[in-house]
């Protein structure tokens, strides 16, 4: 198992492999053995300065994985989380050599990590290995080199019962393959338990990683979809457990337009950063030409969130219209309202008026009547009211 050892005794063999019974149930005396050597260990750093870790990993100056952490990439199907996965690997495989540009992700050049990609849902004929070789392109090196410290399995051929302790035993075997940090990666997580909704299951796999990341050089990255439908929810028990444990959670997502489809911007946002302060969101886009994650330019970015901003305020004019209009109300006293209620212009006020009648857009009512923008003149003034919608 891919655990915390146990002592050794001096001809070499484990206190474990000494104490545990022929049930294979380990002795009360060596659980509080190895409780006591933790709090020895707990004792001695807390009797000294603490040097806290720096990061494995930055994008764009701010830190983002630390050392012997769990960390989450979510979202929702099909918004490239394997392919944000992909160039975090190949920001840590970079050559030296290498001048692309990683979503501005960067390591520290004079540490040296192994990457060991496990995978779970893509086929191994075609799907797989393309993935790989884009993670040895993007770090600078060819389909053909098979560098030291990039290693990957797949899991799909085995039912999900065989999973975990398959995963168990390549993590126990790896380690002993690269004495450097190892940085794992899950994709995705909840393929690797029997059941992801299970309480037993799930923390079983997050006692796993939580025993390696406090006894071995090693690091996480956990790949999870989130539930179809909500904003940030990850699937199952396992993915509300794995999120609390994470030290930092990246979220995925397409950014909306104004008829909340889908655009070809991509939003990763940082929900959670427990080792530093949360940082602001960065914007990427998929290129057909790299094959991959690439940073958004600016004006794809400003004429995404003008549209998605346009939108919103259409909407907020909508509500207040049809809390204000309960009577009758002259054209200036309403622009005068609404112009102080959006803090906008009164210019942008009337552009929005005649958009809303022009279309004509439904005005909805607490009360969940829903009814149309109408004007009349009375006495040389412009009155606005509502009128049911079959008027």
């Amino acid at each position: 198992m891919f655990d915390i050892p146990a002592p050794q005794s001096q001809n070499g063999f484990s206190k474990s492999a000494q104490a545990v019974t022929l049930s294979g149930v380990e002795a009360p005396q060596l659980k509080l053995s190895r409780l006591l050597e933790s709090q020895k260990k707990i004792k001695e750093n807390k009797s000294k300065p603490i040097n806290f870790s720096q990061p494995i990993l930055w994008q764009n100056e701010n830190p983002v994985f630390f050392p012997k952490t769990i960390n989450v990439i979510q979202g929702k199907a099909g918004v490239h989380k394997s392919r944000l996965a992909e160039t975090i690997c190949a920001a840590l495989l970079k050559t030296p050599e290498s001048n692309k540009d990683l979503l501005d992700f960067k390591t520290n050049i004079l540490t040296r990590y192994a990457v060991c990609y496990v995978d779970t849902e893509r086929n191994l004929s075609d799907q797989l290995p393309y993935s790989l070789q884009q993670i040895q392109l993007k770090a600078g090196y060819t389909i053909q080199d098979n560098p030291y410290g990039f290693d990957y399995i797949s899991l799909l051929e085995f039912g999900r019962e065989e999973r975990f302790d398959m995963l168990n035993i390549y993590l126990e075997h790896i380690r002993k393959q690269f004495p450097v940090h190892l940085f794992i990666v899950l994709d995705v997580i909840t393929d690797c338990v029997f059941n992801f909704n299970d309480t037993k299951d799930s923390m079983k796999l997050i006692d796993m990683m939580n025993q390696s990341i406090n006894r071995y050089d090693v690091t996480f990255l956990c790949l999870i979809h989130e539930n179809p439908g909500s904003t940030d929810k990850a699937r199952g028990h396992l993915g509300t457990e794995i999120l609390n444990k994470a030290s930092t959670v990246l979220q995925i997502g397409f950014e909306k337009d104004a008829q909340n489809h889908n655009t070809d911007l991509i939003k990763v946002n940082f929900l959670k950063c427990r080792s530093s302060k949360k940082h602001e969101p960065f914007h990427v886009q998929y290129s057909d030409t790299e094959k991959g994650l690439v940073m958004a330019d600016l004006t794809t970015i400003r004429e995404t969130m003008e549209a998605r901003n346009q939108k919103a305020a259409l909407e907020s004019t909508l509500e207040l219209i049809g809390a204000f209009l309960t009577e009758p109300m002259p054209r200036k006293m309403l622009i005068e309202k609404l112009s102080v209620e959006l803090d906008c212009k009164e210019r942008t006020i009337e552009t929005r008026l005649k958009t809303i009648q022009n279309n004509p857009y439904i005005i909805p009512l607490a009360d969940g009547q829903e009814k149309l923008l109408c004007k009349k003149t009375a006495n040389r003034e412009i009155i606005y009211y509502l009128s049911d919608i079959h008027d």
